[in-house]
């Protein structure tokens, strides 16, 4: 399978196939404190290559803010999703499906999508624990439009995303659609909704 566009519209109705996985995969950082449940704590997280230079200069650039992000979970391969859904189902039981996506239709398989932790004080914090209040996830919000990022799951538009909001969880779209998206206040999925009447098949 050919690369996904950095556009590609990937939910419960647009699955990924299993053995589907980006060609060109590069660490983030040398983070290794992302340590969660269902990963080996030594996995550095990864983003596709070809976005890896706007995701530098977003970090780059919340460093000049006083701002330390850094990724905390990047991609994640269909069975590494299946591993995490079977754990929050351990967890959760039926509430996990609004946390986390099932296999195939999570956009961190793509290799576009990450979330994000952050150091404050020397004190590292998994995504688990970041809240819209944070300064870090206010300068995300506001600012990764800037860098071709979008808040993926945002509050008030779960209805339409199927997912909880989550002020962590960041995707790739590119610069020109990311600021549209932004400006206009709309989803993804809301996009394509609009532009090709909900249906996307790739």
């Amino acid at each position: 399978m050919n690369e996904l566009p950095i556009d590609v519209l990937v939910n419960k109705d647009n699955l990924l196939p299993s053995d589907y996985y980006p060609k060109d995969l590069v660490a983030t950082d040398e983070n290794e404190n992302n340590i969660h449940e269902y990963q080996d704590s030594k996995r550095k997280p990864m983003i596709r290559g070809d976005i890896y230079p706007y995701y530098k200069k977003m970090i780059e650039d919340a460093k000049t803010c006083g701002l330390e992000i850094t990724v905390d979970s990047g991609y994640r391969s269909y069975d590494y999703q299946q591993n995490v859904l079977d754990e929050f189902l351990a967890k959760f039981g039926e509430e996990a499906y609004q946390k986390v996506a099932l296999p195939g239709a999570s956009e961190h398989q793509t290799g576009l999508a990450f979330d994000f932790g952050y150091y404050r004080d020397g004190k590292y914090y998994l995504s688990d624990f970041v809240v819209e209040e944070d300064p870090e996830a206010v300068w995300m919000k506001e600012n990764a439009h800037n860098y071709g990022f979008v808040l993926r799951y945002p509050k008030g538009k779960e209805e339409i995303t199927g997912f909880q909001f989550e002020p962590w969880h960041f995707r790739f779209v590119g610069l020109e659609l990311a600021k549209e998206l932004f400006d206009e206040g709309i989803t993804l999925d809301e996009y394509y909704a609009r532009k090709v009447n909900g249906t996307l098949k790739r």
